[in-house]
């Protein structure tokens, strides 16, 4: 795992070295072990370096034998044995080195830009081709490694984080003030992954090629996947076995310590046994147990213990949650949305001291329907189908709030607007509570849905279900998830890796898998659970799905109360004009008095309002308190 950045100059002469120097500085925690530069002209690339293949001569930049070409890669590519060996067979190609870096070289020299679609990992890289003058950029098929980019003035600059691009004396952190409507609707921004206005993302299955003469060309789509409407083919529970273990083999590839995040739920606790299966000595396995809310560690215990491997634990309190939001905000670069977030930053920090690389059970729910949202609608809705939307919302409403749940899945089905039924799910700021809670000027902003409706035009699914986890595969998981994974685990110069998003695994899960094997009754992942009956306790495979719950509810009763109200009604956020003040301070008050809970529209407010201060005014900094 590592840091790319680089800088195209289409005029005005070549970038300075100390730009290119000071852009790489600025992620050195996503590569600890080495650095290295490349100037031709007027491009410059810089690295950072984790070692995981090929410790003694995987450097970077790396160029080709021919001098032609030079690349910069962040990620992994885990069939680069089998791509070496297709490559020196048919193409005569002689390799210098053991990395999968190389192969990337010599397979776009092979195959030019096609040579993407035969990567099965995890990466974004930049191609410099010396002799047209082309850069050309890639990111994986689901989004797992970031990859952005600005328009300077006379030239184009990339980098791995957003941070890095911060440096660029050309580069801005103007907020763009359109996408805010959207980010209350999901939590998240679809699409641009991004609130700053001027810094774009390379769509996840998309490639770009920036030209010194030309400019920069429209993004390319490499890959994508659709659903089949079909009955369940036989074998298909052994096949899906077979994938997932090749998918975990493939992620154990490393020439250092390999271990894995255990939560204690169903999709970590199957990695853990598939790994063991393949691992010759204990695996290195890690928990994290709170002081208050819901701990799982019991369970995580039961599974090392079955498995025999080296479990480490660390247990938290909310002090020390709050202590750390400031730098996971500063990693993540984004509004923290989910308070989950920060023991996934510490959890990070633990499994560091012991291993570089990790597997986790990461995108699961995504591909195999693991979500409530997904049994509800295949399993409820259409029994609710004909009912009309108005008595819906009214039954939601006179729900007690402990059927949460029940509630939102009720005031999701009322929506008349599909794109606001799936933002709805995760989201936390209905229609209705936008227009109260908007200014003026941002309440009657277009687009809110525009990346989901451009996400499915042309497409078409089986049922509402498949159109669910397609939008979720599209912009949940590279926007939201696998975003605060990357930046979680870099943070402390650790490599996540995630078996299930494999995508021979997604394309298999969504043309092979029908719904009825992924749902039964009010229960997902019925496949899954299925492999998981004679390798886990049944107790941690049908289990309820909890994930990590953080007490931001009594927070905000208690030690953050005073710094949420300074926050959100300071004259800084009055002076962004976002929001109708009077309406925020009626949400802190009912939450505080007790007479409803808004700790997760507050905590998504909040959070909001510490990213302009930190990134935006620049007066709040990773090491400082909050309280």
């Amino acid at each position: 795992m590592c840091g790319i950045a680089g800088i195209l100059q289409f005029s005005g002469g070549p970038p300075p070295p100390e730009l290119i120097r000071n852009m790489t500085d600025a992620m050195t925690h996503r590569g600890p072990d080495d650095e290295g530069f490349f100037a031709d002209g007027n491009l410059a690339l810089g690295f950072r370096r984790l070692s995981i293949i090929d410790l003694a001569s995987g450097h970077q930049p790396m160029t080709s034998d021919c001098g032609r070409y030079t690349v910069v890669f962040n990620g992994e590519i885990y069939n680069y044995r089998e791509l070496r060996a297709v490559l020196e067979k048919d193409h005569g190609a002689r390799f210098r080195t053991g990395s999968d870096t190389e192969v990337i070289l010599a397979g776009y020299r092979a195959w030019g830009a096609s040579a993407v679609s035969r990567f099965n990992g995890m990466f974004a890289f930049a191609l410099w081709d010396a002799g047209e003058r082309v850069l050309f950029l890639a990111r994986d098929r689901l989004g797992k490694k970031p990859l952005y980019w600005i328009q300077v003035p006379g030239g184009f600059a990339f980098a791995s984080e957003v941070k890095v691009l911060l440096r660029h004396p050309g580069a801005s952190a103007e907020v763009d003030r359109r996408l805010l409507p959207a980010f209350l609707a999901y939590r998240y921004v679809p699409g641009a992954e991004t609130l700053f206005k001027d810094v774009h993302c390379l769509s996840p299955g998309h490639t770009v090629t920036v030209s010194a003469d030309r400019g920069i060309a429209a993004p390319e789509r490499y890959w994508d996947y659709d659903f089949e409407p079909r009955r369940a083919r036989a074998g298909v529970q052994d096949r899906f076995h077979e994938l997932l273990l090749d998918s975990v083999r493939l992620r154990m590839i490393a020439d250092v310590p390999v271990g894995a995040f255990l939560s204690g739920g169903l999709d970590s606790s199957v990695i853990v046994a598939l790994m063991a299966r393949l691992h010759p000595e204990p695996l290195k396995t890690f928990s994290i147990g709170f002081e208050t809310g819901v701990d799982e560690t019991a369970f995580a215990r039961e599974v090392a213990k079955r498995y025999g491997t080296d479990h480490h634990e660390v247990r938290v309190g909310s002090r020390d949650l709050i202590d750390n939001i400031p730098r996971v905000l500063h990693s993540r670069e984004t509004p923290i949305t989910e308070a989950s977030d920060i023991p996934i930053f510490l959890l990070s920090k633990l499994a560091r001291t012991k291993v570089t690389v990790v597997l986790s059970g990461e995108g699961s729910d995504e591909i195999l329907a693991g979500y409530p949202k997904y049994a509800f609608v295949r399993t409820l809705g259409p029994w609710l189908k004909g009912l009309p939307r108005p008595t819906l919302a009214r039954l939601a409403r006179a729900l007690p709030f402990g059927l949460r749940r029940a509630q939102l899945a009720l005031e999701c089905l009322a929506q008349d607007d599909r794109f606001e039924r799936h933002a709805g799910w995760f989201g936390a700021f209905p229609p209705s509570e936008r227009g109260a809670l908007l200014a003026p000027a941002l309440s009657g902003v277009d687009g809110i849905h525009a990346a989901s409706r451009d996400a499915l035009a042309g497409k078409e699914f089986p049922s509402p279900v498949e159109e669910m986890l397609y939008l979720d595969t599209r912009h949940w998981l590279p926007a939201n998830l696998l975003l605060r994974g990357d930046r979680m685990t870099m943070a402390h110069s650790l490599e996540l890796r995630c078996p299930f998003l494999d995508y021979r695994l997604v394309e298999f899960a969504a043309r092979e898998v029908p719904a009825g094997l992924k749902i039964r009754g009010l229960a997902g992942k019925w496949l899954l659970k299925a492999l998981a009956e004679p390798l886990l306790p049944r107790e941690v495979v049908h289990r309820r799905k909890w994930g990590f719950k953080v007490p931001t509810s009594q927070w905000f009763r208690g030690p953050l109360l005073g710094v949420l109200r300074d926050v959100l009604l300071s004259r800084a956020a009055r002076d962004r004009g976002y929001f109708d003040l009077g309406r925020v301070r009626e949400l802190i008050d009912d939450h505080a008095a007790g007479r409803t809970d808004q700790d997760k529209r507050l905590w998504i407010l909040f959070q909001l309002e510490l990213w302009h201060l930190m990134f935006v005014d620049r007066t709040l900094s990773p090491g400082d308190s909050l309280v």
